[in-house]
């Protein structure tokens, strides 16, 4: 008998599309994607969700990307040049990271942002549009990945699974008993740039307040919208046209 406890079995094709319905939260959620296609040789996975309130820009949900590259990401603003999301919701196709920057058309900072991108440490991948039930259309990109494992992927399978979880995520985050109107003026200023990826002690800094008021501030708006953690509270903040 051969041992093969190192070799990982992918989840079954079907079996995937049960775990995304079983997760119960966001964050849950991108844990049963990172898990799946990390099995398939893509050890990063990122979701992408254009703002419903401000054209040109979206939130990121990222799971395995380089940590320095997203800090960078964050902290540069780079959603408002980053060419890549926008291409691949807009022709609706699938396709490798290369060959989507080989046939976009960039502006002088976006070239400028690509120079960093290329130095980042992201390798190529796939680009994924996705689609929701009421017309919200959405970017899943997965990276981290072999040239071998990419070559073979079936792309189907990725890109079903992809669709499947923008459906979950919409129902996640649809929630009538979520009033934002529940929230103090402070705490939606402060959901609001935890949905821009920043820390506590950033946002402290931001609005000129202590770490433990910032702290204290989501504790209380976690539990006026049902959430338990800032993945959650970020989608909510999406859903609810916030961001």
């Amino acid at each position: 008998m051969t041992d093969d406890a190192g070799d990982e079995e992918p989840m079954h094709e079907t079996g995937i599309f049960s775990e995304i319905d079983r997760a119960e939260n966001p964050a849950q959620l991108l844990a049963t994607l990172s898990e799946f296609y990390a099995a398939y040789g893509f050890h990063a996975v990122c979701y992408v969700l254009p703002s419903l309130s401000e054209p040109g820009r979206f939130q990121m949900f990222e799971r395995g990307m380089p940590a320095d590259w997203m800090k960078r990401y964050f902290e540069m603003d780079f959603c408002l040049v980053d060419p890549i999301p926008d291409y691949v919701i807009k022709t609706g196709k699938v396709d490798t990271l290369h060959n989507i920057l080989e046939s976009t058309v960039v502006t002088e900072k976006q070239r400028e942002y690509l120079d960093e991108f290329y130095r980042s440490g992201v390798t190529n991948g796939l680009g994924m549009p996705t689609h929701g039930r009421t017309h919200s259309r959405g970017f899943f990109g997965i990276t981290q990945v072999s040239d071998e494992d990419l070559a073979d992927v079936d792309r189907s399978l990725m890109h079903a699974v992809a669709q499947h979880a923008h459906w979950k995520f919409e129902r996640l985050g649809m929630d009538t008993g979520k009033d934002m109107s529940r929230l103090s003026p402070r705490e939606c200023e402060i959901l609001k740039w935890v949905a821009a990826g920043k820390s506590n002690p950033d946002i402290a800094t931001i609005l000129g307040i202590s770490n433990a008021t910032v702290a204290t501030h989501l504790k209380r708006t976690f539990a006026k919208l049902d959430v338990h953690d800032r993945v959650s509270a970020a989608m909510m903040a999406h859903r609810l046209g916030m961001v």
